[in-house]
């Protein structure tokens, strides 16, 4: 046998090797379909996760991916809330709950064998998760469209392209920085909201135009016939605070604070003019057929 036969021999018979060893990877991920590979998160990452979420009494935390089920276990015993961990793979339920039981919180949690994008997690006020960049952003849309405003989303690694964190920290481990990144939903505000208010002494038909990008927005007020600017605001969750100046109304400042529960905004209105402060009550009611999408 030549040189090059050999050689030729050697590499079938290591490409069959390999093939061999590959197939029974191939056809379990086609049973599982597995759409992120699991990776545990480092302890010291599920710490500051955990941290950024804030857990209060009566949350309610998903896991997207849950792996060995080491954030659900930690979010149950530190703040001792509802955990679910959801993950396509039996092998990883199956872990979970022993480790839930070991860690002594299997009343307090639970493990779905579920597809994430199948899955229902609307009661989250939680949601952790260490994916992929475009399991992210395949995630998006059903985090904005189907969570309460104000659900806290913290994701090990990767962002969300361009709906920016709140807040975004590193930690280290393993000899490099993880980043670690906090969403918090808004609400839908766009479109355009309507009321009538006293001002001047007398009641004015006014309405607030809203353009809404993620939880950033901007738009005009429209008092009577004056047409006022908005300058860039941020929807914290369901809130909302306005400060505007009328140019009509010679130093006069107005406040609109309010909580937007789906076409309605109810708050007050405070007029500051000068020394003198008054309030009344606010409640803008959106127009049917103006709200849009606000991750497009």
């Amino acid at each position: 046998m030549t040189r090059q036969s050999m050689t030729s021999a050697l590499f079938i018979f290591f490409l069959i090797v390999l093939l061999s060893w590959l197939q029974p990877v191939s056809i379990q991920a086609q049973e599982v379909n597995l759409d992120v590979p699991f990776v545990p998160t480092p302890y010291e990452v599920v710490d500051e996760m955990l941290r950024l979420a804030e857990l209060k009494k009566g949350d309610i935390l998903y896991d997207l991916g849950c792996g060995d089920g080491r954030i659900v276990i930690e979010a149950a015993k530190r703040a001792g809330i509802r955990a679910v961990g959801i993950d396509i793979d039996p092998e990883r339920i199956e872990e979970s709950e022993a480790n839930a039981i070991k860690a002594g919180v299997k009343k307090m949690v639970e493990f779905r064998c579920q597809n994430i994008f199948e899955a229902d997690f609307s009661d989250a006020t939680v949601v952790t998760m260490y994916l992929l960049p475009d399991v992210n952003i395949r995630l998006r849309p059903t985090i904005l469209r189907k969570l309460r405003p104000g659900t806290r989303i913290v994701s090990h690694s990767f962002d969300m392209d361009e709906w920016e964190p709140e807040k975004h920290t590193y930690v280290a481990s393993s000899l490099y920085p993880h980043s670690v990144y906090l969403w918090i939903v808004p609400a839908n505000i766009s479109g355009i909201w309507e009321w009538k208010m006293n001002l001047k002494q007398k009641k004015i038909g006014c309405s607030l135009e809203i353009e809404q990008h993620f939880q950033k927005y901007s738009g005009q007020l429209i008092l009577g016939d004056e047409k006022i600017p908005l300058p860039e605001g941020k929807v914290n969750g369901d809130l909302i605070d306005l400060v505007v100046t009328p140019a009509s109304l010679k130093d006069t400042t107005l406040r609109f604070t309010g909580k937007a529960i789906k076409d309605i905004i109810k708050g007050e209105i405070q007029v500051v003019s000068g020394p003198k402060n008054s309030k009344e009550s606010w409640e803008a009611r959106r127009r049917p057929g103006t709200v849009k999408e606000i991750d497009s």
